[in-house]
């Protein structure tokens, strides 16, 4: 029997490779190399199916050997090539595709896979050069000018990326993943209708396409289309469940939208997917913050970190947990970075890591806190641009009987924010004003939320509203002046604002700094908290309120139950301190002032809201650094709002914080009757109890620096008449004073809201206000 004809042989290898019968190749290439060990097509073969089952370095060995043993022919360098990239031996295929071009420069193909090895080594302007003569020798190569569109705008180039994605489309118009990478760099130019547009072409042409949806949902998520952007990576999950970036991206819909266990789960499974996918890594630490579960998140932010040392959201998020937990000797090596990081971005003129909310808590400097409250502005600039909503106000240029007004808050809740306001809206004079309230938080039944509501002239929950059409309502309801009580905080929905549905734009409360432009027309302030000259870092106009702009409620309730010292194992004849500030705005600067104060005030304990477990612990070990006692630290939990301030009586002086002040804790005390010693700072946050102590007539009590606040603590712990003297001040002042006369900021606010109304209707820019008593 004679022995099978080799060629024949290879003939049939090529038909089941081609038909995907891999085996049954592999065996009759085995079979013909038998017979000719020297077969170089044989050993080709062999090498690209073990590439096609994984066995890239096999593959190596194969292909390489065919070369060597010749004729060589052209497919073998490039399918060499191809093992060697898969191997991670990038620089080896860079070679390898030389060595043919050398033999033959006008391969196109060779120049083209040698522009995707460039590319992916990031040496993008090399990469573009291959891919312009694999497109000079083929006029039609579509792929060569879609990754020339790629290698373009990975340098930035945009606008020669989408020369490259347009030619392609010419060449075929059926290219989904030309029209998935149009659609991605209009969105980075900001042509968010376009880019649309391509991404929903994409999918035309390929349903299947699980990257175009999850794209698509990306560019919705930015607009906060919130569903609509779920919608699309539920679909790219059915088509490519282990799809991580999809996984991430819905759980980051589910963290805007409050659900952080489903938020936490798909961060998680996408981890399980590819645990080195550090983007699900650093999200699930922000969520695992949110849920107060801070040694979990800290370890998130970690192994970022480990990974990636530079990477400037984990630190600008570990530098905030940090402050959470009072792990101050970290911040040592976190400080310095996060500044790189943030002047960096600044430099560059991109959205800063670091979030408006931490710079103003970490540093008072308001040409910083403008510059970086700027930058996330800027933002939400760019991610609404595409949103025309085409809302006119010229109708309501009219002389009429009432103003409408509108407060827009997602903290009509149990929440400080409502604890402070509530007492306003009923108070509006109905004859000269309509007053509207919008609600994006939940409604947790408190009794705030009742007040608020009930003292409105229509309450209208809007959260389950995308931006757009939450500003549509509020057009479309009449709304003159919009008043937000919000800022740089967290869910905040400032995209809502920006989308100017009312002519009037006000900033109040919440958020102590500026907007950073393009939001708010107006920010209601008062003269110790933004002096005149700071007018230059803030985008809005300054209404300066003749007293403190700081909101109170003259009808707070104080619980009636007596409590005791030993209720919270105060010591029966300690003096007591308090500090009852999150634990974010402690600082060790201020809290080597206070060990100071207990150093010189033996019966002195300092009490403290206890915020989480770490910082206890961490407390108590930097006291006892400071040579006092643990016990001297005594910690407490949150109570409903009237018992709590009825065991705020128990303290005998209260210790502001330094670089941002207690607000809420600063009042509330005061209503009680407790003092509060404060050190006036040097930018909005730091000047708000300072603002508050002289609305009740306390200037005695605002220090202007370090050891004088320290002096002050401490002659008044060891001079109780003094201090008698000074609660007895306060207790005159509490409802003769401004600051608790809830009516008359109410009167001040209407006076603001008549001018900002009058310049509008006279056709006059934003100016600064200023109002006086008379």
């Amino acid at each position: 029997m004679t022995d099978p004809n080799p060629m024949e042989q290879f003939k049939l290898a090529i038909e089941h490779h081609q038909a995907g019968r891999l085996e049954e190749a592999q065996r009759i290439c085995k079979r013909i190399l038998k017979l000719q060990p020297d077969n170089a097509d044989a050993m080709h073969m062999l090498g690209v199916i073990a590439f096609q089952v994984g066995g890239s370095k096999v593959a190596v060995q194969l292909i390489g050997k065919a070369i060597r043993t010749g004729p060589v022919k052209e497919s073998y360098f490039i399918n060499l090539g191809e093992a060697l990239r898969a191997d991670g031996k990038r620089q080896e295929a860079i070679d390898c595709y030389r060595r043919l071009l050398a033999v033959n420069p006008d391969y196109a193909v060779a120049h083209f896979t040698l522009g995707n090895v460039l590319g992916e080594v990031g040496e993008h302007d090399e990469a573009i050069a291959s891919y312009r003569r694999a497109i000079a020798i083929d006029a039609d190569y579509s792929e060569a000018e879609n990754n020339l569109g790629v290698a373009c705008q990975a340098l930035g180039r945009l606008n020669e990326a989408l020369d490259s994605y347009r030619r392609v489309i010419a060449i075929n118009a059926g290219h989904a993943g030309a029209h998935n990478n149009l659609g991605n760099v209009l969105a980075d130019l900001g042509r968010l209708d376009e880019a649309a547009a391509g991404y929903r072409r994409a999918i035309e042409v390929n349903p299947g396409y699980a990257e175009a949806h999850c794209n698509y949902g990306t560019l919705l998520a930015d607009q906060v289309k919130l569903d609509e952007a779920a919608a699309c990576y539920g679909q790219a999950l059915r088509l490519n469940p282990n799809y991580v970036e999809a996984h991430n991206n819905l759980a980051n819909v589910f963290c805007e939208q409050d659900r952080v266990e489903e938020a936490a789960a798909g961060y998680r499974r996408a981890l399980d997917i590819d645990p080195d996918y550090l983007e699900a890594r650093y999200n699930l630490g922000n969520v695992l913050t949110v849920q107060g579960r801070l040694e979990e998140a800290e370890a998130c932010y970690r192994q970022v970190l480990d990974a990636k040392p530079e990477d400037a959201e984990a630190i600008a998020q570990l530098f905030y947990l940090s402050r959470q937990t009072c792990s101050w000797r970290d911040l040592e090596e976190l400080t310095p970075k996060l500044d790189r990081a943030t002047a960096e971005a600044l430099a560059k003129g991109e959205k800063t890591k670091e979030t408006p909310f931490i710079s103003i808590a970490r540093t008072a400097d308001p040409s910083r806190n403008l510059a970086v409250a700027g930058s996330w502005s800027r933002d939400i600039e760019k991610r609404m641009s595409a949103v025309r909503l085409g809302l006119a106000f010229d109708r309501r240029r009219r002389q009429s009987a009432r103003i409408t007004i509108a407060y827009v808050s997602g903290n009509f809740s149990d929440h400080p924010t409502a604890h402070n306001t509530c007492g306003i809206y009923g108070l509006h004079n109905r004859d000269d004003f309509e007053v509207l309230a919008y609600s994006f938080g939940k409604d947790d039944g408190s009794d705030y939320r009742r007040r608020i509501r009930e003292s409105c002239d229509a309450f209208v929950d809007i959260r389950d509203l995308g931006p757009a059409q939450a500003a549509r309502r509020i057009h479309d309801d009449g709304v003159d002046i919009l008043i937000g009580l919000t800022g740089h905080t967290r869910g905040s929905r400032l995209e809502i604002c920006y989308l100017r549905p009312a002519p009037v734009q006000v900033a109040y409360l919440v958020f102590p700094g500026t907007s950073g432009g393009g939001i708010y027309d107006y920010i209601l302030t008062d003269r110790v908290v933004t002096p005149e000259d700071e007018a230059v870092f803030h985008s809005e106009e300054f209404v300066y309120l003749p007293h403190s702009y700081w909101p109170t409620d003259n009808k707070q309730k104080v619980s009636g139950k007596t409590f005791r010292k030993a209720d919270f194992e105060l010591p029966e004849k300690a003096f007591v301190y308090c500090s009852f500030n999150q634990t974010y705005k402690l600082d060790p600067v201020m809290f080597d002032v206070w060990m100071e104060i207990l150093g010189r005030v033996p019966g002195g304990v300092l009490w403290l809201f206890r915020s989480n477990r770490l910082a206890e612990t961490n407390l108590k070990k930097e006291a006892e650094a400071r040579g006092i006692g643990a016990e001297r630290l005594i910690f407490i939990d949150k109570l409903p709002k009237e018992e709590h301030l009825s065991r705020l009586k128990l303290a005998d002086l209260v210790l502001d914080t330094r670089i941002y002040n207690g607000h809420t804790t600063t009042s509330d005390a005061l209503w009680v009757e407790v003092p509060v010693i404060t050190l006036r700072g040097r930018h909005f946050a730091s000047r708000v109890s300072a603002s508050i102590l002289k609305a009740i007539g306390m200037e005695e009590l605002i220090t202007e620096n370090l050891e004088d606040y320290r002096d002050l603590a401490v002659d008044l712990a060891k001079n109780p008449l003094k201090l008698k003297t000074i609660r007895e001040t306060i207790s005159r002042n509490r409802l003769t004073t401004p600051l608790f006369d809830t009516p008359g900021l109410v009167n001040s606010l209407e006076q603001a809201y008549k001018r900002m109304w009058a310049d509008h209707q006279s056709g006059n820019k934003p100016a600064p206000i200023t109002l006086t008593d008379d």
